[in-house]
């Protein structure tokens, strides 16, 4: 089973991945029967090829996450990340979301649960403690 550090680190991998529109490295972190639900209450998003249409159209609407905490489990399977997402199309939209991806013994992801509700979402430009990092004006 993968351990602590791998799977924090794959809640990272895929943040950078996503964020360089690499959808085919993406894609490489999950199983071929990935079970994708985000959000949570939505039908999921089951297997590659659909996770893959899933995140061409994330990188199309030019998503940027940026990944906050994540904690592990005991059991080795899961990890848990707080994110903060902005997608850009067709209008700016701000999203906080806890993620939870499952793994596998060989450190790929078998099921991600994605949970927000409307009211962790705002549409319009971002705020300074929305997904986009404040601009200082001082020198």
């Amino acid at each position: 089973m993968p351990d602590e550090a791998f799977r924090k680190a794959t809640a990272q991998q895929y943040a950078q991945r996503l964020n360089e529109g690499d959808v085919e490295g993406t894609l490489a972190l999950f199983t071929d029967d990935v079970v994708f639900e985000d959000p949570v209450g939505r039908p999921p998003t089951v297997g590659k090829e659909a996770l893959r249409r899933h995140l061409t159209m994330s990188v199309e609407h030019q998503v940027h996450e940026t990944p906050e905490v994540s904690v592990t489990s005991m059991c080795d399977r899961f990890v848990v990340t707080s994110s903060k997402v902005v997608l850009r199309a067709p209008t700016v939209m701000n999203f906080r979301i806890i993620g939870i991806v499952e793994f596998n013994e060989e450190g790929l992801g078998t099921h991600v649960r994605a949970f927000w509700g409307m009211t962790d979402l705002t549409v319009g430009e971002a705020r300074h403690t929305d997904a986009t990092p404040a601009v200082s004006s001082r020198r």
